[in-house]
């Protein structure tokens, strides 16, 4: 590497992609969105996560200029997010989490199409670097509806990848897939971080909000909690218990009718509950648990997105 190259380096890392502010949307009575605010840098993955319905999609949208925001604003690959909604749509690459090939075009033929819709200088060089890229050789002349769900949701990264955006978003990218299909994604993830991408990605899938840089939690379009995935597990105020003994999940429906329990689930051959903070002793005093061992646990992130998703009226009282 050059001296010119190496000192160029760290600003080409410290690139600024995203940057907005209280971001708000409702469609009729409904709230999809609620003040959000995010900022993301070229190299980082953010994760957008919770579940079905909590404004992750709505955001990406609106990230990608395909909606525009009931309130807030600020910057895209520095486009004004409210006025050059067409500039930010030409310049990321956005992967929906439905279908988006045209299944009557061959892999080739739908990768030739996106790049020449992007006005790709050179797109016949630009298909053939994504698809030696993601090793679709193989699959060049077979159209995507016949191709597997690991495959087929590659060529859908390597569509939104051919013009070579500095910001990609991606919209439930491993949903349905199995490990070595998720394996496979998150190889390509990694890489174009690594290449000073930036990343966006919504998830209900907390394995792969743990790869993340950073994520934000929403529940019903509101911010629940935000930073890295470590952060978040400790900004958990509820008590964890690890409860061990005979016939647990007969326990589960007894358990959940206590009013200091937060949420409980099976993990592996223990259950793990939430207790409202300062009200453990009601649990570990408690004659439905009289033959069981208890041990406190430090927080994890699928208990901070219990805490917040599940009984949030309890853990604020």
């Amino acid at each position: 590497m050059s001296t010119a190259e190496s000192s160029l380096a760290p600003l080409i890392a410290a690139e600024e992609c995203v940057r907005v502010h209280g971001l708000a949307r409702s469609f009729g009575a409904r709230q999809a969105l609620a003040n959000l605010s995010l900022t993301l840098r070229g190299g980082e993955v953010l994760g957008l996560i919770g579940a079905n319905g909590g404004g992750k999609t709505t955001s990406l949208r609106i990230l990608a200029g395909l909606l525009a925001p009931d309130a807030g604003g600020g910057s895209v690959l520095g486009h004004d997010l409210l006025r050059d909604g067409g500039a930010i749509r030409r310049s990321i690459g956005y992967m929906s989490q439905r279908f988006s090939l045209y299944p009557n075009l061959s892999v080739i033929e739908n990768l030739r199409f996106r790049a020449e819709v992007f006005g790709v200088e050179r797109p016949r060089d630009a298909v053939a670097a994504v698809i030696a890229r993601f090793g679709l050789e193989p699959f060049v002349s077979t159209a995507p509806e016949r191709l597997s769900g690991g495959w087929a949701r590659l060529v859908q990264l390597a569509a939104a990848l051919v013009h070579a955006p500095r910001l990609i978003l991606l919209d439930e990218p491993t949903a349905g897939l199995d490990a070595s299909a998720r394996q496979a994604v998150w190889r390509q993830v990694a890489r174009l971080a690594g290449e000073n991408a930036a990343l966006i990605m919504s998830t209900h899938d907390l394995a792969d909000a743990n790869r993340c840089s950073r994520i934000v939690f929403l529940a019903a379009g509101v911010v629940r909690g935000s930073g890295t995935p470590e952060e978040v597990a400790r900004a958990t105020r509820a008590t964890v218990l690890i409860i061990r003994g005979a016939s647990l999940l007969t326990l589960i429906e007894r358990l959940e009718t206590l009013p200091a329990v937060v949420a409980i689930y099976p993990a592996g051959d223990a259950l793990r509950v939430l207790i409202v903070p300062g009200r453990e002793a009601e649990i570990e005093g408690s004659t439905i648990l009289a033959d069981c061992s208890m041990e406190r646990a430090v927080p994890t992130l699928e208990d901070a997105v219990l805490e917040w998703s599940s009984a949030p009226r309890k853990v604020s009282q």
